[in-house]
């Protein structure tokens, strides 16, 4: 069985938490290719691809179209084989050339260093990698339609994979990938960018970027947010030979700083931003600059980090993908358009901005124990509502550069026909009404910790501006007679609160690890669901020094005071998933004991 040993930042990860005042945070990185990454392989439909050219200058690509296009060979060995464009993919140019031969291309020594990001647009589910290409090669792929193999082609690549990550899915938009063959016509290919290019990046609402470290290893990941979120600085004159440059908001996100802590070191910068309508393709590259606290928000109000960067090529290529998207739900995560300094600002703008935000008034503060509270909310103009929300703050330190802080709602959902007049009661909550339950990690909680409610020390109400609810870990049955298993550590719990009046009890087990001084949550929770202590086997450590560990004994739950073993865990066919909410040190360790096995994450981390 293979052993995880955590990865260090590197110098431009630290200098950028450090910049944005981020707590010590572990390196979820897995320095192999990872179980969640070898089964994301398999279901993903596509693959963004980043590469470094001639000049080290990075590009990023985006192929698929269809589940299946890539799996694990074994041995830390992934496989590629998709249809791409057949001409004008820079990245396919770098790897196996510009002709459809056949030949296959090998790496020698170490090979070329090639990043990636599986992504599914309609779970929104993605995982970052990276290694080196060990061989490859570009095929001719008959077009059905027309029978001819000019401009479709096939793309087969080998990777030895050197590092994997599960990615943050706060901003990305869904949707339904159907496959097509590409006909690529170049429209423009310079550093400038021709109308059809501006008005692609007028709607995007989502583009792929590549960074890296030379010689060392790349990143490729994901940016989204509204459409035009990503904004045109200067377009850049053929006439004049000017370069054009554009700018893009860094939203808060797992606060890695991956990305960003690359081009920090290397400036260089490689887009790849795609029309999933007409199947056209903007390919960038060019030099970053970093704009973190005064200088981002003069440069782009309302953000405290963003990138601007001047292009040194583009290439608009039209039909490009092999494939098209239908837009489906948009991320209740993403914030408002930021406008750039010096575009001209509007009332419609400010009214629009004004909108999206719902008024939630805090009701009270429950301590359950000494750093652990649940806060509940009453929200005006209700909706239906999912479990997991974002919550501004009006603390101008907030970690957060947008301001927006993500908690998991505790308490069970809303009827999807709510209505701000009804008063059904969902769990002891009226249907206007919710909770959080959470821990008192840092500023942003602070200063919700700080304020009891109506009749708080404050003296008046505490109101916060809801951007929206939503989530993609749902905790459920997936057959008859499946056993439905949950790893929590501390306060995550939370993420099974919700589920708990939707789901089998006696075919759920759950798996529970705290702190002695959290036992006060662990009793709270029972006497809310009393029936949850038959599916519950808890792991305490430490003396709670106030007798509440014989209380836990009269619950009926069973309870051993040691940390959980790999012989605590069941591994067998009748459990279909393994739900996992704990640190991410723990979260490894589940994932040696369970190799294999299907296994849901939820990650606290944005």
């Amino acid at each position: 069985m293979a052993y995880y040993q955590d990865m260090p930042w590197h110098d431009g990860e630290i200098k950028m938490q450090q910049l944005m005042k981020v707590p010590n945070l572990d390196n979820p990185t897995v320095p192999a290719l990872s179980p969640q990454l070898a089964n994301h392989l398999k279901v993903a439909p596509l693959i963004a691809i980043g590469t470094l050219d001639k000049q080290d200058r990075p590009w990023t690509t985006l192929w698929g179209g269809e589940k299946g296009l890539a799996r694990s060979l074994g041995g830390g060995v992934a496989g590629i084989r998709t249809p791409v464009t057949g001409q004008y993919d820079p990245v396919v140019e770098e790897l196996v050339g510009k002709q459809a031969t056949g030949e296959v291309v090998k790496e020698a020594g170490e090979g070329r260093m090639v990043s990636g990001l599986t992504i599914d647009l309609e779970t929104r589910k993605r995982t970052k990698l990276y290694g080196r290409m060990i061989a490859g090669a570009l095929s001719s792929r008959e077009d059905e339609v027309t029978g001819s193999e000019e401009s479709v082609a096939e793309i087969q690549l080998v990777l030895k994979i050197e590092q994997s990550l599960g990615n943050c899915p706060k901003y990305l938009n869904s949707k339904h990938i159907v496959p097509t063959f590409a006909r690529p016509e170049l429209i423009s290919d310079g550093p400038h960018l021709p109308q059809r290019a501006l008005d692609l990046i007028a709607k995007a609402d989502l583009f792929f970027l590549s960074s890296s470290r030379p010689d060392q290893d790349m990143d490729t990941n994901h940016r989204g947010g509204p459409p035009g979120f990503l904004r045109v600085v200067s377009p850049g004159y053929e006439s004049t030979s000017s370069t054009a440059s554009i700018a893009w908001p860094e939203y808060s996100g797992n606060r890695f700083y991956q990305s960003i802590g690359n081009l920090l070191l290397n400036p260089l910068c490689g887009l790849c931003v795609p029309d999933f309508e007409t199947g056209d393709m903007l390919y960038l590259t060019g030099t970053t600059r970093i704009l973190s606290g005064a200088d981002a928000n003069a440069f782009l109000p309302r953000s405290n980090l963003c990138v601007h960067l001047t292009l040194t090529a583009a290439r608009f290529v039209a039909s490009a993908l092999p494939f098209r998207g239908s837009a489906g739900e948009r991320s209740p995560y993403n914030p408002s358009v930021r406008y750039l300094a010096s575009e001209e600002k509007t009332a419609s703008r400010a009214a629009e901005t004004k909108q999206q935000l719902q008024q939630a008034t805090l009701l009270s503060q429950t301590k359950l124990t000494p750093t652990i509270s649940r806060f509940r909310f009453h929200l005006e103009n209700a909706t239906a509502r999912r479990a997991g929300h974002h919550m501004r703050d009006d603390d101008p330190r907030s970690l957060n550069d947008d301001f927006v802080r993500t908690f998991t709602v505790s308490s069970p959902p809303a009827s999807k026909t709510m209505t701000t007049t009804m008063t059904e009661e969902i769990g002891g909550l009226k249907g206007d009404e919710f909770e959080v339950t959470v821990r008192n990690v840092g500023v942003v909680t602070d200063f919700l910790f700080r304020h009891d409610g109506a009749a708080g020390r404050q003296g008046s109400e505490l109101e916060v501006g809801v951007k929206g609810f939503g989530g993609e870990f749902e905790v459920k049955h997936t057959g008859v007679k499946d056993l439905v298993v949950f790893v929590a550590a501390g306060v995550g719990i939370t993420p099974l609160l919700p589920a708990l009046g939707s789901i089998d009890l006696t075919r759920l087990e759950l798996i529970w690890t705290v702190r002695a001084e959290d036992l006060g949550l662990v009793l709270d929770t029972l006497a809310t669901y009393p029936g949850l202590a038959s599916s519950l086997t808890l792991f305490w450590t430490g003396s709670s020094g106030e007798g509440r560990d014989d209380e836990l004994r009269q619950t009926g739950a069973k309870a051993h005071m040691r940390r959980l073993r790999k012989d605590d865990l069941r591994d067998d066919d009748s459990i279909s998933t393994y739900y996992v909410c704990t640190s991410v040190p723990m979260r490894k360790q589940v994932e040696q004991w369970l190799p294999g096995r299907a296994l849901e994450f939820e990650d606290f981390n944005f």
